[in-house]
């Protein structure tokens, strides 16, 4: 007797790694987006309304409601502090429609380990949110006795056809516009993960189910490649000509950070943001261990 292969049902298909995962999935897979607007590029059979931060009873019966029938396996791109609550609260309020739940795959952030020791209230309460949910999650579905697996990973870029990334691309901005950036001396290591590598394996947890191989837990991930910060920042100048005017200006790292602290005074986030240039934000386990391929190198190209 052949069992019924599991749907794939996608929170967050209209982000850059949703729609990443969508253009990897074999053509033979059975799923299904559920979110508040119809992704670009996908059809309308494909999607179904669901608003996760509706958590009132009638919220909770539509989203059941919109869930496909028989065996399932989540994956979510939203914010992990959105996940978590739907899902308990579904439980609560809708077990019956949990009952083809196989696996959860989720996604976070390494924030939760690189800024738990910030002074600033904002990055504090930000990796407090992260592990709070975190939590949740993992708890929620010990209950359903389904495991769930949880990504934190590092600096996502990359581009779809809809979708670009905020990070390589914000720099990229800054790259263009400024004639002169100043840098400490010592910029500390980055590991930033393609959105195709962390979309690739998202899907590669949540087929871990099939091949008996599926525990919870939380997993950090990077990409291949770890560079300096100052490296990564002529990876994107070498890609595109526009950037490539901007002189990056070495400080002695003692210097730069006292020049660097009157910001202190108008917005501690950005102080912190500025300090950890020096910091080394990498050492996760890289996407090509988990994918079982060849390393590949960070590599970007001008819109």
């Amino acid at each position: 007797m052949v069992s019924e292969p599991p749907t794939l049902v996608l929170f967050g298909a209209g982000s850059l790694c949703g729609e990443a995962l969508i253009e990897q999935l074999p053509l033979d897979t059975p799923w299904l987006c559920l979110g508040r607007r119809q992704p670009p590029g996908t059809a309308g059979h494909q999607w179904r309304l669901c608003d996760l931060s509706d958590l009132s009873p009638e919220g909770l019966a539509a989203a059941a409601s919109a869930l496909p029938p028989g065996p399932q396996i989540w994956i979510a791109f939203v914010h992990i502090w959105l996940m978590a609550p739907f899902l308990e609260a579904l439980l609560a309020r809708q077990p019956q429609a949990l009952a083809g739940l196989r696996r959860v795959v989720a996604c976070s952030s390494s924030s939760v380990i690189t800024k738990r020791f910030e002074g600033n209230r904002f990055d504090r309460e930000l990796v407090q949110r992260l592990n709070n949910a975190q939590q949740q999650l993992l708890d929620t579905c010990a209950s359903l006795s389904v495991p769930a697996c949880i990504l934190a990973p590092t600096l996502i870029y990359g581009r779809t056809e809809h979708h670009a990334d905020r990070n390589v691309e914000a720099l990229r901005r800054l790259l263009r516009r400024l004639p002169l950036l100043p840098l400490p001396a010592h910029t500390g290591l980055r590991q930033p993960i393609a959105a195709a590598d962390l979309a690739a394996v998202a899907l590669e947890q949540g087929r871990a189910l099939l091949t008996g191989a599926a525990d919870s837990a939380v997993l950090p991930v990077g990409g291949d490649e770890t560079l300096s910060y100052h490296d990564m920042l002529e990876r994107i100048q070498a890609g595109d000509p526009r950037a490539a005017y901007c002189r990056m200006l070495a400080l002695p790292t003692p210097l730069f950070q006292w020049l660097a602290s009157v910001l202190l005074l108008v917005s501690p986030k950005t102080f912190a943001a500025v300090q950890r240039l020096s910091a080394d934000l990498a050492g996760f386990p890289r996407a090509a261990d988990l994918l079982r391929r060849a390393p590949r190198p960070f590599d970007v190209q001008a819109p």
